[in-house]
């Protein structure tokens, strides 16, 4: 045989589609499904985002796609490749070989990521790792069903996003990879894609373009007549072309179907009227009014309209109970506060057992007896001071942080008792604690920025002649609740640096966030470990020693560290707000009771506060239909604006809001753009 026409023999047979076309092809076609999948999965999940706060969810959800895509993709290439050297198609149960071991590489990397006893990932995986995974999949749910948009990024909640990213690959790849069915693998992406039409009512536009140019790029990716070329061939050249075009014409069709079909959703559910919104309402959440406080405070957010929803009540036999701490929190980069992980802490056992971290001078104790109506929170609200807890359920005592935390959400119902154990706090004790601070150094962090030795240098004229902690934390209050130089207002100034204390400390205007966040992190740059608490001002008085706590009560403050007597609360937040400082931090030693001049009381138009010391009126201030600083829709310090809930609000979204807030799940309000698990709002933290 003429080696040239042999030659010319093999180019022929490899251009009409011989073997080596054949592995050519199958690689291309393969790796290229897999890689269009999983730029389309990605994408969609970071379609969540307008859902779930910002966190490390989004790259651990990429990162563990990336994983599945390479154990999918090589797999099935090996698995074909082999078929198509035996000259044999590839079986069915064959087919679903790749898939399967995804399967199995996912639930591994799932139960390892979030079923362990931190949060760090766990390559032994254990029957332990199977009930922590169903018992945080039971907390992501009651979450979100008490949660307003976008919920904090919380293990469970990050669980759910990243399982569900996952599921969504298995069953993408799937269809396009084994079925080679690539036309309909827009219908799982909708699992992605309906949370934040249906609640927020908005897409992300950089990931929506992602999504679909991956789809399309699928559907001429993969082709399913070219695994078999040499059929194509046999019916002839004239017959493939239009079969082709029809085939891309579908193709194309079918993505531009399903996005149509997503958006269509999205506005139907932010338009529908009451009764067809209602349905959507079931589907995505309960009925019934719900707060939480969040962990994510920004202190560049505005604070919008707060709840009216009565969060708890209790009744005490004292009159001294001051606020009820939730959480404290300690990491901040500048703008926002950020917590991490709950931690596992200790169990709590009894009655008898006082959770406090230090042992301290006590006064006389006052008991509490707790009902918590529209919270819904895995931390249980308490006083500030050492106290016992009696209370039905699981829950464990985290020293460090001061807090008791349990597996699941709050009910409506949920009663529990304190006896609460005052230390011996004045200026006294305060003056003269003396011994070792904490050993974590980010009690005393402060983050690093063009004005940080502005704000050094800011806090030590603050505190210049002050001889004790104890005299530098008190000029610090006093310098902020000057109202003649500082003004409560929930409208925040744009920032002009990339320091938000900074800002804060230029412009002197904002609400409890801003007052707090600025003496926690001016009390750091003198040495004085200081963390943030937030929780709820003691409330309304409703007569024979029964209070009402409301949204409107949220608060956040300072508390700073002293030896001995461990952390002490402060009151930088003007008096009009928050009412008389804190007895043991009032410079004229009057002992008024902290915090019982609640926000609504003290906060009535044309009433006058009675704080510890004179100050000026509130100022006035435009926005949002306040009239005035106290006016009623200002209402507590940090409650978080109803916008962009997971439930239900008329007013337009203006975005996060610092703080906690309200999550009013009725199912018969009316939707508006933006929404939430119950009825489409969006909420503003």
């Amino acid at each position: 045989m003429d080696p040239a026409r042999g030659g010319r023999a093999m180019t022929t047979d490899r251009r009409a589609g011989g073997p080596g076309a054949d592995h050519a092809g199958l690689a291309a076609r393969v790796l290229g499904t897999t890689l269009c999948v999983t730029v389309a999965v990605a994408a969609s999940t970071y379609a969540l985002g307008t859902v779930i706060g910002p966190g490390e969810w989004t790259r651990t959800a990429v990162r563990t796609l990336l994983v599945l895509a390479l154990v999918t993709g090589l797999s099935r290439y090996a698995l074909e490749r082999s078929s198509t050297r035996r000259g044999e198609p590839l079986a069915p149960p064959a087919a679903l070989l790749p898939s399967a071991a995804g399967l199995v590489v996912g639930a591994w990397a799932l139960l390892g990521l979030y079923g362990g006893p931190t949060d760090r990932f766990s390559a032994l995986i254990g029957l332990s790792n199977v009930e922590r995974l169903v018992t945080r999949l039971q907390t992501a749910r009651e979450l979100t069903l008490a949660e307003v948009a976008p919920i904090d990024p919380s293990l469970p909640v990050e669980l759910l996003a990243v399982g569900g990213a996952v599921l969504v690959f298995l069953v993408a790849d799937l269809m396009a990879g084994g079925l080679r069915l690539g036309a309909g693998v827009g219908v799982p992406l909708l699992a992605l894609w309906i949370p934040g039409l249906v609640l927020v009512g908005d897409v992300p536009p950089v990931a929506f373009v992602l999504t679909v140019t991956a789809l399309v790029a699928l559907l001429a990716v993969d082709n399913p007549h070219r695994a078999a070329p040499r059929a194509v061939a046999h019916h002839g050249a004239r017959h493939r072309g239009p079969a082709v075009g029809a085939r891309a014409a579908t193709a194309v069709g079918t993505a531009l179907a399903v996005a149509v079909v997503a958006l269509g959703v999205g506005s139907a559910s932010a338009t529908l009227p009451e009764v067809a919104s209602s349905s959507w309402s079931r589907l995505f959440s309960s009925t019934g009014s719900t707060v939480r406080l969040s962990a994510d405070l920004d202190m560049r957010r505005d604070l919008a309209e707060r709840s009216d929803e009565v969060v708890l009540r209790y009744r005490t036999d004292g009159d001294d109970v001051g606020p009820l701490r939730v959480f404290t929190l300690t990491g901040f980069d500048g703008t926002n506060w950020r917590r991490g992980d709950d931690r596992d802490g200790e169990p709590v056992e009894d009655g008898d057992t006082l959770l406090w971290p230090q042992d301290a001078p006590r006064e006389t104790p006052t008991r509490l007896e707790l009902t918590l109506e529209s919270l819904r929170d895995t931390k249980l609200p308490l006083p500030t001071e050492p106290r016992t807890l009696d209370a039905a359920g699981d829950w464990r005592y985290d020293a460090v942080r001061d807090e008791v935390v349990g597996d699941r959400a709050t009910d409506a119902g949920t009663t529990y008792a304190v006896t609460a154990y005052p230390r011996a706090l004045d200026a006294e004790a305060l003056r003269s604690a003396a011994g070792g601070d904490p050993d974590d150094p980010n009690y005393v962090d402060v983050p690093a920025s063009e004005h940080e030795q502005e704000i050094r240098d800011l806090a030590a004229q603050v505190v210049e002649g002050a001889p004790s902690r104890y005299d530098q934390a008190l000029a610090l209050q006093t310098f902020f609740r000057d109202t003649s130089t500082f003004t409560y207002s929930t409208q925040v100034p744009p920032g002009e640096s990339g320091d938000a204390v900074w800002d804060f400390l230029q412009h002197r205007t904002g609400y409890c966030v801003q007052f707090a966040t600025s003496m926690t992190m001016m009390a750091r740059t003198l040495g004085i470990p200081a963390r943030l608490g937030v929780g709820f001002l003691p409330g309304q008085s409703e007569g024979d020693g029964v209070y009402r706590v409301t949204g409107r009560d949220s608060h956040a403050w300072p508390e700073l560290y002293f030896a001995g007597l461990g952390w002490v609360r402060f009151e930088p937040t003007p008096a009009q707000q928050t009412g008389p400082a804190p007895r043991w931090a009032t410079p004229t030693g009057n002992t008024a009771t902290p915090g019982f001049l609640a926000p609504d009381d003290a906060l009535t138009p044309g009433a006058e506060p009675e704080p510890s010391a004179p100050v000026s009126p509130a100022p006035t201030f435009e926005g949002d239909g306040s009239a005035s600083v106290g006016a009623d829709d200002t209402g507590a310090p940090c409650c978080s604006s109803p916008a962009s809930r997971w439930s239900c609000s008329s007013v337009p979204p203006p975005g996060w809001c610092s703080a906690v807030g309200r999550g009013t799940t009725r199912s018969t309000t009316p939707r508006t753009p933006g929404a939430t698990w119950c009825d489409g709002s969006r909420r503003s933290r």
